[in-house]
């Protein structure tokens, strides 16, 4: 079917450059609207990897290097990734699949963390930014996520390179004009400073770097610290949000509340399992690990819909809902 031109042309005269801008060539020229700039619009399309022999365990003195909790039991995380993506499925989610090979390797090591598609990448309004792992065993995912997104049609507005790191995980919106970064062990200024300039192009009036604690030698809670932003901070509701504050800077806190962002406080005990690792299908509506009685209740006295889901085999590779999915589409969503 023959498209209707988006502005009148004259063909009768040398061709000039057209007056139109990106985002109304959009659709027409990359086949869909691409833009998850924001965190609770109504969820249309979404990345995911299933996990794979990359997770077999390696030897246990190595857990920590790994970021391993304990032992991964390979066919009962398959079972709960599958049982993930048909609830995402039942909510009309379309789902798409990275399809980075089993058991891949990137310049230092198996790449053990391809199930957390966030990290690799993050959709603005028109396109993607290609994210730089700050890990070993992580570091060459992204090569996989850029060519997923490619093939099905999505355009690449920035790849971080150089010395800079920046993580998917460490992203977090508030509305489609601010958004929170998370300065971590796996994402550091270089890297903002990188994607910052593509975010102002889309429309980003705020970015506001969040401080992370991390780690040393020590892995053990609580001295461990965490890797992102969505470890310890949810963003679930127009003007609502879980978070850990003893994670982030008691600024941080202060700036939220000026922006008139209520907060539920999630307790030690459940931050450090990731409650706050939530993912939202609509403004009000979130897939939430199985098990946070406490803070599910908090949530749904503030009229959220939880959905929990058992993904008991990801707490201990360090996620949930929010790390194993790269949103690619998302309806607009209220702004602050």
């Amino acid at each position: 079917m023959k498209r209707k031109p988006l502005t009148v042309i004259d063909r009768t005269r040398p061709a000039l450059p057209l007056p139109v801008s990106y985002q109304l060539e959009l659709e027409s020229v990359w086949g869909k609207r691409w833009g998850a700039q924001n965190e609770i619009g109504k969820l249309r399309e979404v990345l995911v990897q299933m996990p794979g022999s990359e997770l077999a365990p390696p030897p246990r003195k190595q857990y920590k290097w790994y970021g391993l909790t304990s032992k991964i039991d390979l066919g009962r995380i398959r079972e709960e990734h599958q049982q993930f993506v048909d609830v995402l499925k039942s909510e009309g989610v379309n789902v798409h699949s990275m399809n980075a090979p089993e058991g891949a390797h990137g310049p230092y090591s198996v790449l053990q963390g391809l199930w957390g598609t966030r990290d690799y990448g993050f959709v603005v309004d028109g396109g993607a930014i290609v994210c730089r792992p700050s890990l070993p065993w992580d570091r060459g995912a992204e090569p996989w996520w850029a060519k997923s997104i490619l093939e099905l049609g999505c355009p690449i507005l920035l790849t971080v390179h150089g010395r800079g790191t920046l993580e998917g995980g460490n992203v977090i919106w508030l509305d489609s004009t601010h958004v929170c970064i998370g300065r971590s062990i796996r994402t550091n200024q270089d890297g903002i400073d990188q994607a910052s300039f593509v975010l102002k192009s889309v429309g980003v009036e705020e970015i506001r770097v969040v401080p992370i604690p991390g780690w040393m030698d020590n892995l053990d809670w609580p001295a461990g610290g965490f890797a992102h932003l969505d470890c310890v901070f949810g963003y679930v509701d127009s003007g609502l949000a879980l978070i850990y504050p003893a994670a982030v800077p008691f600024d941080f806190l202060e700036y939220l509340k000026q922006l008139g962002v209520r907060l539920i406080e999630v307790s030690p005990d459940e931050a450090k399992d990731y409650a706050c690792n939530t993912l939202a299908i609509k403004p009000g509506k979130v897939l939430m690990l199985e098990g946070f009685r406490v803070s599910r209740r908090k949530l749904e006295r503030q009229g959220v819909d939880v959905i929990p889901v058992e993904m008991d085999e990801f707490k201990k590779a360090g996620g949930g809902p929010h790390c194993a999915t790269a949103p690619l589409i998302r309806d607009p969503a209220p702004k602050l």
